[in-house]
């Protein structure tokens, strides 16, 4: 049987000690770098403006619903205005209106967001986004009789 010198008997394997070491110095490296690769908070941001986007169609639809059943409600051309328990909602040809606070902003009852009314458009922007207008949700009245709001994201100022 061969023996081993003790020296290099020593060098077989890491101590404990080394290996805490080096999972320390892992750990704290990649705390550092990990914001660099993720982008957590962009992330959410973009999420929110996923969720707000079928928001704002759900609550277009919704009030297209309501104003079908109201008899003094102009469902595919004109104006009119729905009254619900929380305040009044401005249609434009059967469709809450862009552009109005009192349009989609009223039929949606939101928080965390800036709206920004231009002509016939209602921006919701995300408050806080590096790029509020680039983080956004656009909704514009229907152009057509009988046509349908234009709705669309924005994610890049995320």
């Amino acid at each position: 049987m061969r023996r081993i010198p003790s020296s290099l008997a020593a060098q077989r394997g890491t101590s404990l000690l080394e290996m805490v070491c080096a999972i320390t110095i892992m750990g704290s490296v990649s705390a550092t770098a990990l914001p660099a690769f993720v982008d957590l908070p962009g992330e959410a941001r973009k999420s929110v403006i996923a969720g707000l986007d079928g928001a704002v169609e759900s609550a277009s639809v919704l009030m297209h619903v309501k104003c079908a059943t109201q008899p003094d409600c102009q469902l595919s051309a004109g104006r009119s205005v729905l009254n619900l328990p929380n305040g009044r909602v401005h249609m434009e040809r059967g469709y809450p209106q862009g552009g109005d606070p009192s349009g989609i902003e009223n039929a949606l009852q939101l928080s965390g967001f800036t709206a920004v009314h231009v002509a016939d458009r209602t921006v919701f922007q995300k408050d806080g986004a590096p790029q509020a207008a680039n983080c956004s949700v656009s909704y514009t009245s229907p152009q057509t009789d009988g046509g349908l709001p234009i709705i669309t994201v924005e994610t890049s100022g995320c």
